[in-house]
């Protein structure tokens, strides 16, 4: 009997079936699988343009309010993307909203910036790191002819006051201080 059901599955060939096809018809005449029931609402309009009641910006603080998906992700990709969760600074890319929150937020980035080159090209794809922010906008305007009013939009004005190439120097005593407190197993 196995072999019978087996001669049967191979006369019916390989390959995609209709969902009319007499292989499903048993079985959707029991259970109704395949049966196309109800309505079906075909427009030319895709989904994210399909108008809606107004809904809101879900971004605390922010009021602008929406008829359409299209227009909160326009809204959303320029406003809010690229936002600094410190200090609400809008930023063109995520590589410029990492060196945002490195050089502005991060404590860690000021204290090895004095000891080695810490600041990143403003370009994704160049490797080149500088020791303030000054060196950084002279690179991009000359190798990457970067427009003037592109770096002093960026420009962060606390990373162009004191920061100078300067040695790091440790307090005194620092040695001392380690050795009498540090226990390592």
């Amino acid at each position: 009997m196995s072999m019978e059901k087996l001669q049967l599955l191979l006369a019916r060939g390989t390959g995609h079936k209709s969902v009319e096809d007499d292989l499903f018809k048993t079985v959707d005449d029991s259970l109704k699988v395949y049966r196309r029931v109800g309505v079906f609402e075909i427009t030319d309009q895709s989904d994210e343009l399909r108008c809606t009641d107004n809904f809101q910006c879900n971004v605390d603080g922010c009021t602008a309010s929406f008829t359409s998906m299209a227009d909160y992700d326009s809204h959303y990709n320029s406003n809010h993307r690229y936002t600094c969760i410190y200090c609400r600074k809008l930023l063109q890319s995520a590589h410029l909203l990492d060196l945002h929150l490195s050089e502005t937020h991060d404590n860690f980035f000021k204290v090895s910036s004095v000891k080695k080159p810490m600041f990143k090209c403003f370009i994704v794809t160049c490797q080149t790191q500088f020791w303030n922010s000054e060196e950084r906008n002279v690179h991009c305007k000359e190798i990457h002819n970067m427009s003037k009013s592109f770096l002093q939009h960026y420009g962060n004005k606390k990373n162009q006051k004191n920061r100078k190439k300067t040695k790091y120097t440790a307090p005194p005593n620092l040695e001392s201080m380690v050795e009498s407190s540090m226990v390592i197993n």
